[in-house]
């Protein structure tokens, strides 16, 4: 008998607290799975006409996507609130408002491959309210560090479409069977590599990276003998990383001082499932997860891979 989501709640201390949620994710990626299938069909490709928080051109699957995952973080009635990268601040969901917990998502991450039919992704994190029940979710509640975080995970929209999360006891990838509708396991304790693999960075830019990150990965490429992958939907190379081995990478540039993720949406949802993975994140000198966030979309630089190359990259 095919393992399925439900095994999530077998999974340490908190797997049976975060399977309703994690099995939310899981309703919101067949639906966004869905859209994105037939987006051509429905006209749905293309700029939604306005600005996300970030001043970033909203496309309309990055709507719809955001939509969708906001209405099955409802219906799980163990969520107060979601925090989105498309959202300027912090939704409340009123008829729960009451509940433990708080998500945090990238609804639809690397949108601008749509238009090419490239693979795209959803990126979440789950921490537990700090306010009382009692009281109204607030922003605060979702500015903790990544230590406290409870699950992340990550969707991966591809050939298939596979859901990769963690409960803080190891990493496992679910992939969806269409014959049966249900996410299955696939992957079980997804390890990455210590050695080979590859990096993936927009490299382009280096000459515009701050803090000597050309020469340190002129240096790397030298010591490691890595070579390059690059699809610019960081799901997509966080997932060939985690599988393949090697370093992301994301440095801070001239235009991009503080780094061009966010903190809360994208790092330190992949740092958390890099480090149960077995490799390591780390920015601006320290590990991602030990950051405390200042701001719902904070952005930071960021370095996750191996420990073998990340320490080559950063050393």
């Amino acid at each position: 008998m095919p393992t399925t989501l439900n095994n999530i709640a077998k999974q340490g201390v908190n797997g049976s607290t975060m399977m309703p949620v994690i099995q939310g994710v899981g309703r919101a990626a067949i639906e966004i799975a869905a859209v994105l299938r037939g987006a051509v069909f429905r006209g749905a490709l293309g700029e939604a006409g306005g600005e996300n928080v970030q001043g970033e051109q909203q496309q309309m699957l990055d709507v719809l996507s955001d939509e969708i995952f906001l209405e099955e973080m409802r219906s799980t009635g163990f969520v107060c609130a979601v925090g989105s990268e498309e959202q300027e601040n912090l939704l409340v969901i009123e008829e729960y408002s009451h509940a433990d917990y708080l998500v945090l998502v990238d609804p639809l991450d690397g949108s601008s491959n749509l238009d090419v039919d490239g693979p795209v992704g959803t990126i979440f994190s789950i921490v537990k309210r700090i306010t009382a029940n009692a009281d109204q979710p607030l922003v605060s509640d979702t500015l903790q560090s990544g230590r406290n975080v409870i699950a992340a995970g990550y969707v991966l929209y591809g050939p298939s479409t596979m859901l990769v999360c963690s409960v803080g006891d190891g990493v496992h990838g679910y992939t969806f069977n269409p014959a049966v509708a249900r996410f299955e396991l696939s992957h079980p304790d997804m390890r990455i590599p210590e050695t080979g693999g590859y990096y993936s960075v927009n490299e382009s830019n280096k000459d515009s990276w701050l803090d000597g990150m050309g020469e340190n990965l002129k240096r790397m490429k030298a010591d490691t003998g890595l070579g390059m992958r690059y699809v610019g939907a960081m799901v997509a190379d966080m997932h060939r990383t985690i599988l393949k081995g090697g370093v992301f990478l994301y440095p801070a540039d001239n235009k991009n001082k503080t780094g061009k993720l966010r903190l809360l949406y994208e790092a330190i949802p992949m740092g958390f499932i890099m480090e149960q993975a077995g490799g390591k994140s780390v920015s601006s000198g320290i590990a991602v997860l030990d950051i405390v966030p200042e701001a719902l979309h904070q952005r930071v630089p960021v370095y996750l891979g191996s420990t073998t190359n990340v320490d080559s990259l950063l050393g």
